[in-house]
């Protein structure tokens, strides 16, 4: 009560409700926060100063006090101004001090780019090829032209097989090279849909690339015989721990988009939180696969319509369809939930503009005005539930979640999963379906971590 009298009445009233509202905060910490206030008192007074004017009182803070030290002090003026005057006051001052700070220049990758990428690991004689056939691709489309995904896949593929033949690209493609090929592929412990996958690449890079117009009914007769084996096979067995009910991960995003808001100050690190909840929600509520998800984006393909509809309109390119109908190919779908629709609608007005004023779903925190690209998408996904939930779930495999769940918990469970999981049939849907692996068994782990989520931190799975 010493230092309090000390105050005038303003401070002294920031100093009470920083008392109320933080009682964990050090004395030393409050200090440096009324401090701040007060060299923000000199300038505006005992008002909430507009947009533009604590914009420019920030970039000044900045330029004199210097990056560190400008930074630190605009933290702690954000706790006063949301102590005095709510958490949307604090978070102005965050979303300045985002475009105020300096920072590092990213290139962003293409997908042309990485399928050079992909090339520039090929054998010499096989590269520049490659590389014309990608240039042409990219900016004359010839008639068989195929898509950045389809031509990074055969480079890889290609590699694969240079190393096979160890490095020598003299000799041309037989039926019994091509055969052994895919032995050598089955015994180093590749599926067998994988291995035909490899093989037809490497076949397709000759008749597309290498020697154009070639065509060998003995290669054929081998892809032949890998396309029955693929399909009695059927596709590859799921990791059966990654297989968790699709409502666990639903309702963990909920939890995560609760705790970001019941925070003591909505900084980054909550809006990050709550980023990363809504991800797990949203992927449970619209299974779609990583590029299409990361594609999101609040003005366009991801609409707040009247409450609770979500229109959903997501263009060809970010769809598996074939490169020709990339064009006219679209998804689209009408998401009706009042919850998802609030969260949206909170993340929307309270926590995105602290990443900047795009309209991305998942903006990035690192490249300010970017979006998540897929592959960071599927890493955020994969370790929010390593964290959250104690077992690393891949994004693709919300998929099979969804699909295992319907499958088994829903009457006609099958042809739901077709419409959820935008497959051609049902068929399909119930051949990525593991019955000895399924629902019953991931739900037992989900009310295991639940369970759990109370005791001791080093039970926690």
């Amino acid at each position: 009560m010493a230092r309090k009298r000390k105050f005038d009445p303003e401070t002294a009233r920031l100093w009470d409700r920083l008392s109320e509202c933080h009682p964990g905060y050090p004395e030393a910490r409050k200090v440096s926060i009324v401090s701040a206030y007060r060299g923000y008192r000199e300038e505006f007074g005992s008002r909430l100063a507009s947009d533009a004017a604590l914009k420019g009182y920030l970039e000044r803070l900045f330029e004199e006090k210097g990056a560190k030290r400008g930074y630190a002090i605009a933290m702690h003026l954000r706790d006063a101004l949301s102590s005095l005057w709510g958490d949307d006051a604090g978070a102005i001052v965050t979303r300045h001090v985002r475009d105020i700070q300096l920072r590092v220049e990213v290139t962003l990758k293409s997908e042309w780019d990485a399928v050079r990428g992909a090339v520039a690991h090929l054998p010499a004689a096989w590269r520049v090829p490659f590389d014309d056939f990608v240039t042409r691709c990219e900016t004359d489309p010839p008639d068989d032209v195929l898509s950045p995904f389809t031509l990074k896949g055969m480079a890889e593929a290609l590699s694969g097989w240079a190393h096979f033949r160890h490095g020598d690209t003299s000799r041309p493609l037989t039926g019994a090279e091509l055969n052994d090929y895919a032995v050598h592929l089955a015994e180093s412990g590749v599926w067998v849909s994988a291995v035909r996958s490899a093989v037809t690449k490497v076949y397709m890079c000759y008749t597309h690339i290498l020697t154009p117009g070639f065509r060998s009914g003995a290669c054929q007769a081998v892809l032949r015989d890998l396309k029955g084996r693929a399909e009695t096979a059927g596709p590859c067995r799921k990791n059966p721990a990654q297989i968790v009910p699709a409502t666990l991960l639903y309702k963990t995003g909920q939890e995560m988009m609760d705790e970001a808001q019941a925070g003591s100050s909505h900084d980054m690190q909550a809006a990050t939180l709550y980023r990363n909840g809504l991800l797990l929600t949203v992927a449970a509520a619209l299974p779609l696969r990583r590029r299409a998800l990361a594609s999101l984006d609040l003005a366009t393909s991801f609409r707040l319509e009247e409450r609770p509809v979500i229109r959903v309109d997501i263009s060809g390119h970010y769809l598996k369809v074939r490169h020709s109908e990339k064009d006219y190919r679209r998804y689209r779908a009408q998401l009706t939930s009042p919850v998802v629709w609030d969260a949206v609608d909170v993340w929307r007005q309270r926590f995105r503009p602290m990443f900047d004023d795009g309209t991305a779903l998942w903006p990035s925190m690192r490249v300010r005005g970017e979006a998540l690209v897929a592959d960071v998408l599927g890493q955020v996904f994969g370790e929010t539930t390593s964290e959250r939930i104690g077992v690393q779930v891949p994004i693709h495999r919300i998929r099979d979640c969804v699909a295992t769940e319907c499958i088994e918990e829903l009457e006609h469970g099958a042809g739901w999963a077709q419409h959820l999981l935008n497959h051609r049939s049902a068929q399909t849907a119930t051949q990525f379906y593991d019955h000895s692996t399924g629902i019953a068994v991931s739900r037992e782990f989900g009310q295991l971590v639940a369970a759990r989520r109370s005791d001791p931190v080093d039970l926690l799975l």
